[in-house]
Formats: structure tokens, C-alpha cells, sequence
């Protein structure tokens, strides 16, 4: 208990200082793709780049569970109407890579990042990521996606077979931000990225049909817990992705899910605390909608069902549930990934 008491007192002075960071570069095969320059509009990268840009390392730097209702933040971190000026071209089974990099140093050429040292790791090591995808109904580079509709292609939250390494742990504890579990099995996916050089895999589904799609590549960091104070509670960081899926098969995207719908402000996942002498990593559910029956291999009918978690939370939250539209051809369970 006084080493979960010292932890809050850290976490909550840390708090003060707005974290965020960017995509570094979005790879599919050899091509490469820079992220954007969100902090000087006329770097030559920005008229070339798929990534839309997000918030700066000031405030707004996140967006916090105020704003889970607000579709516009939740959608691309306010560029859900300033689309980026190119795609990048993808087969449909394939798998594209997002490099992500802290906007501050201090895990920079620490044990455990994954031996990075060409810019800053990410900076956090507890929470989820999400992988939502929408059809930008012709030209990405044209899409407001304020009103879009996302469908889950991916989720990963806590693995409770693996372990964060000895390293990544100590250098958490360092910066200070400590890793919870503070010891044995979970291995939350954000450290798995980190520990990984601060990259991430996306697939995008062989059955899905050629076209333009916007990806919502969502990292939710969960280390300052919610309480009184409005800028705590999970982080969330927005990367919006413009692709061109080729080779595709012939599945449609559903309806999906609207971002103001995803998750409740006062629901579950918004009230996640590490910090709690009650939090049990092996309880942790994933929050938000099941992952698409049209993801080829998906991974079904094992673990916690994800559906059925949210219509619970939405049922308690009112009228939060006529924003979103289910349209998945499956109530399959869906397991925590690692």
C-alpha cells in the first residue's frame, strides 16, 4: 500500500507535464511514409505524408474522457477535416508498420526501448491499442471523417502470459512512471510496443474490397488514473492513417461505430486504476466494439466478450447506446490479445 501511495504522489506531479508524442514514419514492405511535422506546417514532409496531423505536445495533447462524446477529437485528434495530402498503398492480408516516437527524451537510449537511439521512444508503457478502420467513400485525401463510422479490425490490453522485461520495468520506474502489475505476468500491449522499438503491426483484413480507408490507430495510455481533477483518466492518441487497399477480396465494411460512441466517459475503461490495491490485470477487459468477423484469422471464441461489456456500460450510461450502430455479422467472443 505506502508503494502504491508513493506511486500516485509521482504519477500525479508527473501528470503536470503534458506527454504525447507522434508517428515517426508509417512503413508497408520497403516504402516508407514520414509522419507529419505537427510543429512547423512548412516542412516539405507535410505535402507528402499519409499520416494526419496530430496535437502538439501542449494542451490539447491527448484526448481525455471529457471528450469521448465529441466526434470531431475523437475521430483524428482534431483533423478529422484536414485530411493529410497522400495515401499509402496496401494489399489487402498485408501488413503495414507505425513507428511511433515520444515528444520528450526521457526513455531515450534506456534498457528495455528496443535499442532505439534515431529519435525518442514512446514515452508510456501501461495501456491498449486500437485499430479501427472506416472507407473514405472515394479520396482519403479529401474525407472528413467527424462522422464516420469505425469498425475494430484489431485490440490488444493486458497479456497475461508474458511478462514486461526486467529492463523496461526498471527503466519505467526511473523516469518515474512504475509499471503495474509491479511484478509476475501482464504484459500490457503498450509496453510490448515500446519494448519492440516503438513500432506497431497492422494488418489489414485479405477480405476486405479495394479502396481508400482511413485507419484510426488509437494508443490509450492508463497510467494516471481518474480522479477529481479533469485532466486525468486514460490518454488517449490518435494516429489517422490514409491508405489505398489493393488486391482486395469482397467483404464491405459495416456501418460500424461513430468515435463519440466507442467509449463511455464514466464506464469502465474510463475508470481503469493501476494504482488501486483492488486493480486484478487478469480482469482487465478491453473496451469498445468486437473486432470485425471479416478480420481473416481473427482470433474468436476465447476470452471476454467485448459486446457485450460495452452494451453493459452503455445501458448505464443512457443515451450514449443511439450513437452507435453494430452492424458485425458475429457476437463471437473476442480474447485479449497479446
Amino acid at each position: 500500500m505506502h508503494s502504491i501511495l508513493i506511486a500516485a504522489i509521482l504519477l500525479a506531479s508527473s501528470s503536470l507535464v503534458l506527454g504525447h508524442g507522434q508517428v515517426n514514419r508509417v512503413t508497408v514492405g520497403s516504402i516508407a511514409n514520414s509522419g507529419p511535422n505537427q510543429y512547423w506546417a512548412g516542412d516539405a514532409k507535410n505535402k507528402v505524408t499519409a499520416t494526419r496531423v496530430m496535437y502538439q505536445a501542449s494542451s490539447p495533447a491527448y484526448v481525455l474522457y471529457d471528450d469521448f462524446t465529441d466526434n470531431s477529437k475523437m475521430s483524428c485528434e482534431g483533423s478529422a477535416k484536414s485530411p493529410a495530402p497522400r495515401t499509402i498503398s496496401v494489399a489487402a492480408g498485408q501488413e503495414l508498420t507505425v513507428y511511433w516516437q515520444g515528444a520528450t527524451g526521457e526513455l531515450n537510449g534506456q534498457p528495455g526501448t528496443g535499442s532505439l537511439t534515431a529519435y525518442n521512444p514512446w514515452v508510456h508503457a501501461m495501456g491498449f491499442v486500437f485499430d479501427y478502420i472506416t472507407s473514405c467513400n472515394g479520396d482519403c485525401t479529401t474525407f472528413d471523417s467527424t462522422n464516420a463510422g469505425w469498425t475494430k479490425i484489431a485490440h490488444a490490453g493486458i497479456d497475461m502470459t508474458q511478462t514486461i522485461s526486467n529492463d523496461l520495468r526498471q527503466t519505467m520506474k526511473n523516469k518515474p512512471e512504475p509499471y503495474y502489475p509491479s511484478s509476475g505476468p501482464g504484459l500490457w500491449a503498450m509496453a510490448k510496443m515500446v519494448q519492440q522499438g516503438s513500432a506497431w503491426n497492422i494488418r489489414i483484413p485479405a477480405s476486405l474490397e479495394s479502396g481508400q480507408y482511413l485507419i484510426r490507430h488509437e494508443l490509450a495510455a492508463v497510467h494516471n488514473p481518474k480522479n477529481s481533477d479533469p485532466t486525468t483518466g486514460p490518454q488517449l492518441y490518435i494516429a489517422c492513417i490514409q491508405l489505398d487497399v489493393t488486391n482486395g477480396g469482397d467483404r464491405f465494411l459495416p456501418a460500424g461505430t461513430q468515435s463519440n460512441a466507442l467509449y463511455l466517459p464514466n464506464g469502465a475503461f474510463a475508470n481503469t486504476n493501476v494504482l488501486s490495491s483492488s486493480f486484478n490485470p487478469a480482469k482487465v477487459v478491453i473496451p469498445g466494439p468486437a473486432i470485425w468477423d471479416g478480420v481473416s484469422g481473427g482470433v474468436v471464441n476465447r476470452g471476454v466478450n467485448t459486446t457485450e461489456y460495452v452494451s453493459e456500460e452503455r445501458s448505464a450510461g443512457g443515451s450514449a447506446a443511439k450513437h452507435a450502430v453494430h452492424h458485425s455479422r458475429s457476437r463471437a467472443r473476442v480474447n485479449r490479445l497479446p
